[in-house]
């Protein structure tokens, strides 16, 4: 219904699909004939964009696009952003039974933020000692965050 009334109204929304390939335990194409969730935009009178969701920089350039129309006038925009869900769905699923190995180790060598590192040092925007840094300051905060919330009475069962 929202995608319906958004492209009657010609609505500045973008809606965001992350498709991570399941749907807990059902692969995609076990849902749809669609060769892909954007393709579904057509059929509400609305632009589809297919985007790879571990690329940071593509990403940003399909939604930026998408934004732009939104802003101008342009009505609504579906973006399906592939993507892959590396652990189970939850924590009585038993990924296993439905993904195999070499699947689950094919994405983890896509990982966005090695991706990401990747792209940008290619760019010349970072060296590999502003990324130890930032990867460093990261697992700092995070690490901070974690004795924070541990320490919280309030959080405790």
């Amino acid at each position: 219904e929202a995608l319906n009334f958004a492209a009657v109204w010609q609505a500045p929304v973008v809606f965001l699909v992350q498709n991570n390939g399941y749907a807990i335990s059902v692969p995609l194409d076990k849902q749809t004939a669609a060769p892909s969730l954007a393709h579904k935009a057509v059929g509400y009178g609305m632009p589809g964009r297919l985007v790879d969701g571990n690329d940071v920089l593509a990403l940003h350039e399909v939604l930026g696009e998408a934004v732009q129309r939104a802003r101008t006038g342009g009505g609504p925009t579906l973006v399906e952003a592939v993507t892959y869900r590396l652990d189970a769905h939850t924590n009585a699923d038993d990924a296993t039974r439905y993904r195999e190995p070499e699947e689950v180790e094919a994405w983890r060598a896509h990982d966005p933020v090695r991706l990401l590192e990747r792209e940008l040092l290619a760019l010349g925007i970072l060296d590999e000692d502003a990324i130890d840094a930032e990867r460093e300051r990261a697992e700092e905060f995070a690490a901070g965050l974690r004795a924070r919330l541990n320490a919280d009475a309030d959080l405790r069962p």
